[in-house]
């Protein structure tokens, strides 16, 4: 099935241009491959054999190093005779410089350790690097004095500044990641902004992020949901509504209940949406605190300690619809002191475009220009039954003893002839009547093509009744497959057995079921009633925060169904596992 959609914005950037189809279509190659984490880096640092952890704090830099077995030599310094010992000289050849003056450094830490797993996309996208089980793990610190405006790291390098080993490598300041996984092949130099370590920099564009800005966007439009996501700093929210932290550094988990709920409240008023040319207001407003790392977005527990300064928060606006929107506007009022310009993406069916939104011009506009689209509905499931009725059967014998008495009482006197006509008449009369109450009598337990088909259809069925944001919408969709007395069960089963939730948080919904098996088939209490248990795994994705998340979930479960001639019915479920694969 093909789509296409235009999305309009000002500026415009549309996605027929050969740069976003690129980016369009790497963004799909690259969510397969993110089963784990929020956001895979693409770069491969992660899979160096040796990485290094680069810390900027206010006095002093961190350097964590994870050092292959078979690059140990190159971070020892040599022996000069100076009689240092050989873990005093480990880590020497490794150097950080501030303003172009050489830090002394602070051992803390040498041992041998397993490695630190890392996500990666390496088995989907490239092999693997060799590389040893186990580490040596060096925990370095390199104090400082003031501010200074350059800080460099420079990894062990030859006489021609050739890396001697493979350094992956990510850094941050404050608390603030400053790059996804990247690696360390070089000298390379940090611009710290000491007022606000967001806006901290390599000198190496191509050292970066993905989350380079500290308020982003996102306008999620879907099939029964129109959702507006920010992702804002604590910093940013006092600067729109007064939180009365005082002088806090750091904040309590009373506190940051607190700020949640004043935000959810902020949040419910702002960035008006008009839908369908429509004024609307948020059925929810879901704010959480969150991290951003080389993995991605995290959700953190209130508890978790929290800096106000560099603290991070998520807002989730729903706007519950019927179907597909055709047309969503958004008026974005929100734009920190010193800050002109704000990312944005809009998401639909089709996939995500990014842009930008300014200061003089905050109107965005999103229209539904899909060209091949279909709602997606639950359906009465219908599925014919494998075999003959065994009343059919009676009732054809019947038929057949009748013609063959009609046959035979032409050869016989006339006293016989009468008997015979008089049977043909009862067994004719008793084949149609068997007939009309054939389905009275009960019929043959399904074969497996129709037990699959009749699972398959109940499945697709849940998939696009979980859709529904609310209760009443998915009570309602019930209806094709589920009786009404038994729609309140099911639903509430539904939405405790199938429904997932990602690791950043978000919803996900079933793309598709594959691998279904049918572990047995038993009869109920009633002639036409059957239990079955199957297994299936289901492919679930969810967006959330400007990512695609996909995962695949393993389920276990009995349903109860029934069947009313060819269509069959739902009476009960009971999902009895779910188990995410990896």
């Amino acid at each position: 099935m093909t789509l296409t959609r235009t999305v309009f914005m000002r500026p415009l950037h549309s996605i027929s241009k050969p740069w976003c189809k690129i980016a369009f279509l790497a963004s799909l190659i690259l969510g397969w491959g993110s089963a784990k984490a929020d956001l895979v880096s693409p770069y491969g640092g992660e899979t160096a054999p040796s990485f290094a952890e680069l810390s900027v704090e206010k006095d002093h830099v961190r350097v964590i190093l994870e050092i292959d077995l078979n690059a140990y030599p190159f971070f020892v310094a040599p022996d000069d005779g100076s009689g240092a010992s050989l873990s005093e000289r480990t880590g020497q050849t490794f150097q950080v410089s501030v303003d172009g003056n050489p830090l002394d450094r602070v051992i803390h830490t040498i041992d041998v350790r397993p490695r630190t797993p890392r996500q990666t996309a390496a088995s989907s996208l490239v092999a693997p690097r060799p590389r040893s089980a186990d580490v040596v793990f060096v925990d370095l610190e390199f104090p400082f004095q003031g501010q200074p405006g350059q800080i460099t790291f420079t990894p062990p390098l030859n006489s021609d500044g050739i890396p001697l080993a493979s350094i992956g490598m990510m850094a941050s300041h404050g608390g603030v990641p400053v790059t996804d996984y990247r690696f360390l092949s070089q000298a390379e130099t940090m611009l710290p902004n000491w007022e606000d370590p967001w806006f901290t920099t390599f000198e190496n564009p191509n050292l970066t992020r993905h989350h380079k800005s500290p308020l982003m966007s996102f306008v999620s439009i879907e099939p029964r949901e129109v959702r507006h996501e920010v992702i804002f700093r604590l910093k940013d929210l006092e600067g729109w509504i007064d939180l009365d932290l005082g002088n806090a550094e750091s904040l309590t988990s009373d506190q940051i209940v607190r700020i949640k709920t004043e935000a959810e409240g902020f949040f419910k008023s702002q960035n008006p949406v008009t839908i369908d040319g429509v004024d609307v207001t948020p059925n929810s407003v879901q704010v959480s605190r969150i991290a951003v790392g080389a993995e991605g977005l995290r959700v953190l527990p209130d508890q978790s300690p929290a800096t106000r300064t560099t603290m991070l928060l998520g807002a989730v606006t729903s706007y519950p619809q019927k179907a597909l929107a055709k047309q969503v506007d958004m008026l974005w009022q929100l734009f920190p002191e010193g800050v002109d310009v704000v990312p944005v993406t809009l998401s639909d069916p089709a996939g995500g475009v990014p842009s930008q939104i300014y200061k003089t011009d905050p109107a965005i506009r999103w229209t539904n220009h899909l060209t091949s689209w279909e709602e997606p509905r639950t359906q009465p499931v219908f599925v014919k039954t494998a075999g003959v009725h065994p009343a059919v059967l009676l009732s054809l014998g019947l038929g057949v003893l009748s013609m063959i008495g009609v046959l035979s009482a032409w050869y016989w006197s006339a006293a016989p002839r009468s008997l015979t006509l008089a049977m043909s008449g009862a067994f004719a009369a008793a084949a149609v009547l068997t007939f009309a109450l054939k389905d009275s009598f009960a019929r043959p337990s399904p074969d497996g093509v129709a037990t699959h088909l009749v699972i398959q259809g109940m499945l697709s069925n849940f998939n696009a009744a979980l859709l529904e944001p609310d209760k009443d919408g998915l009570r309602s969709a019930l209806e094709p497959f589920v009786d009404e007395p038994n729609r309140g069960d099911v639903s509430a089963e539904l939405r405790r057995g199938l429904s997932v939730t990602l690791p950043s948080g978000a919803s996900a919904r079933a793309e598709d079921t594959v691998d279904l098996l049918i572990e047995s088939l038993s009869r109920g209490e009633g002639q036409n009633d059957f239990q079955i248990l199957a297994n299936w795994t289901a492919r679930v994705s969810g967006g959330h925060w400007g990512h695609l998340h996909r995962q695949n979930v393993n389920f276990r479960g009995l349903m109860d169904v029934s069947r009313r001639g060819d269509r069959w019915v739902l009476d009960g479920l009971t999902i009895l596992n779910a188990q995410k694969e990896g």
